[in-house]
């Protein structure tokens, strides 16, 4: 038994790094490739054109999601009783409740809420985003759907990683404060989109062409994140109504 043990742990012996990748996906190539994503974006949208990402980089769409994951686990900002987001979602519940007595406790609408958003934003973001990515065609000559896909996800890794800080701004903001964050936060992402695509698609598109898509395709991504947000929210509203009988 010892000698298996010994031959086993000779050829490979899991790591901080392994654990990493088992807890979230993520693994010392995945921070290097979210380093290059905002460094020299060219290498991964390079290695993105080549069959296992030139042995250098962690593909996008793994990265995005697991970027997600760390995002939604952070969470419970939101929901604290004190944050932002939902004192001025349990205002407006409450008032709902004044108007129709008959409507459950605003505490639990809010957190069938917020349980609602929590479990389908991540998968909501990637399937509209994985059609979104599909339909467009801004990567250069030849570039297959896969690649299209690996290079659309490339940018939204920068966005996430961006929100993914912000969000840890949450618990200090006022109710007053939570629509100038917003829409600040909506602004960050859709300048992330253009520079980050700007910087990584310099050489295959060059001069007024490069220049005239990065904010189209910037735009074009945060039109589909403002629809995800939409479609979470309102999804998340009717699941609340079904779950507490309103209706």
């Amino acid at each position: 038994m010892p000698d298996r043990l010994e031959a086993i742990s000779a050829v490979a012996r899991p790591g901080f790094n392994a654990l990493l990748e088992d807890v979230f996906g993520l693994n010392v190539r995945g921070l290097r490739t979210l380093r290059d994503l905002y460094v020299q974006p060219r290498r991964v949208f390079d290695s993105a054109r080549v069959i296992d990402w030139a042995n250098q980089h962690t593909p996008t769409i793994r990265l995005t999601f697991s970027l997600i994951t760390v995002y939604m686990l952070l969470s419970f900002f939101w929901a604290a009783d004190d944050g932002p987001l939902y004192q001025s979602l349990f205002a407006q519940l409450e008032q709902a409740v004044i108007q129709n007595p008959d409507l459950p406790p605003a505490e639990e609408m809010i957190e069938g809420w917020f349980a609602a958003y929590s479990f389908s934003f991540p998968f909501v973001y990637m399937v509209v985003h994985f059609i979104a990515g599909s339909l467009l065609f801004v990567w250069g000559k030849g570039a297959s759907w896969t690649t299209r896909l690996r290079l659309y996800f490339g940018l939204l890794a920068v966005s996430m990683s961006l929100s993914l800080a912000v969000t840890l701004l949450m618990p200090f903001l006022t109710v007053d404060q939570l629509l100038f964050y917003s829409l600040s936060s909506s602004l960050l992402s859709i300048i992330a989109y253009a520079v980050t695509y700007g910087r990584g698609m310099a050489g295959i598109h060059s001069g007024v062409a490069l220049w005239w898509r990065a904010p189209l395709v910037a735009l074009f991504i945060g039109i589909t994140d403002i629809l995800i947000a939409l479609i979470t929210s309102i999804g998340s509203g009717f699941w609340m109504q079904r779950a507490t009988g309103i209706g």
